[in-house]
């Protein structure tokens, strides 16, 4: 799904190797708890991912220590528009609600429309980092 993400979505090419390097970071993070992934299950079969921390000065994207931060999400696009991604969303945000997070925030170059669905503001800030909007909401 990783490679999907970057190379059909982005238009982003990368190589199999490079793909296997950064899932191989991501699970590190994971398992350091600096990132969180959850998958969405159809079945046995995978439909999207997404991934998210807790901005803190130890993690190399902390934009808005102490918040919440939802890095990257997917959906497979067979499975897209059918509200999916907003249960996705809710949940990661009830979940870092249950942790004590009070606002969330996520940078998207174009799916603003739905995150903003999803309860988001487009807070009017260009992130420092990869020069997207930055959308938040306070949960």
């Amino acid at each position: 799904m990783l490679g999907t993400y970057f190379r059909d979505d982005f238009k982003f090419e990368i190589s199999d190797m490079g793909i296997e390097k950064m899932c191989n970071r991501i699970l590190k993070d994971v398992k350091d708890e600096i990132l969180f992934l959850e998958l969405m299950m159809i079945g046995q079969q995978p439909v999207g991912f997404i991934n998210y921390q807790v901005d803190s000065k130890r993690i190399d994207w902390c934009e808005r220590e102490g918040w919440g931060f939802i890095r990257e999400m997917y959906m497979d696009k067979a499975f897209r528009n059918r509200n999916l991604g907003r249960v996705f969303v809710s949940s990661v945000l009830n979940t870092l609600k249950d942790n004590s997070i009070q606002e969330v925030y996520l940078t998207s170059d174009d799916s603003g429309e739905f995150f903003m669905k999803c309860g988001f503001t487009n807070s009017g800030c260009i992130s420092k980092i990869n020069e997207d909007p930055i959308y938040e909401i306070k949960i």
